[in-house]
């Protein structure tokens, strides 16, 4: 299970704002690297997603821990990290949300098997929500996947779309 994960935005506050009102969460400052902040969902698995201020990137410090440096301002905020949060919003409310911010949301269908809504927070990087009945469909595919006799066909129906891996 994975309890907590960073991510980082140029308006650090207004992300941590957007994940605890779709997650029914709260937001509290994270102290360790000043202008962040961490959502909390009162779910008790301890989920959480904490975000730093833009450019923030994670080095190893020994046994203290690690520390965080800052990239310079024009360094590119693209990443292929990711990840799928279920939340007890309606697609509507999810797309209402992230057309708020000014942010794109997509509901996207992955390969037949499941469907997500792709919200691009701060049109930079991919957020993939879940209402109810997608997280139903996502579950659903996910046990399949752990009972097939030979699992690595189960994303055969889902190939990469035209343009993947075309230079940035």
């Amino acid at each position: 299970m994975i309890h907590h994960l960073s991510v980082s935005a140029a308006d650090p506050k207004g992300a941590a704002e957007f994940f605890a009102d779709v997650m029914n969460g709260v937001v509290v400052d994270f102290q360790p690297n000043p202008g962040s902040y961490m959502v909390f969902k009162a779910d008790g698995h301890g989920t959480g997603i904490e975000i730093y201020p833009a450019g923030s990137v994670m080095v190893p410090n020994g046994d203290p821990g690690a520390v965080w440096e800052l990239q310079p301002a024009d360094a590119d905020r693209r990443t292929s990290t990711h990840f799928a949060l279920s939340v007890d919003k309606s697609q509507d409310e999810v797309m209402e949300k992230a057309k708020a911010r000014g942010w794109k949301a997509y509901v996207c269908d992955r390969g037949g098997h499941f469907h997500v809504i792709e919200v691009w927070i701060e049109n930079t990087w991919l957020v993939e929500l879940l209402p109810p009945a997608f997280a139903a469909e996502y579950l659903g595919f996910a046990g399949m996947v752990c009972e097939m006799a030979d699992p690595n066909r189960a994303l055969d129906s889902h190939q990469p779309q035209a343009r993947t891996l075309e230079p940035a």
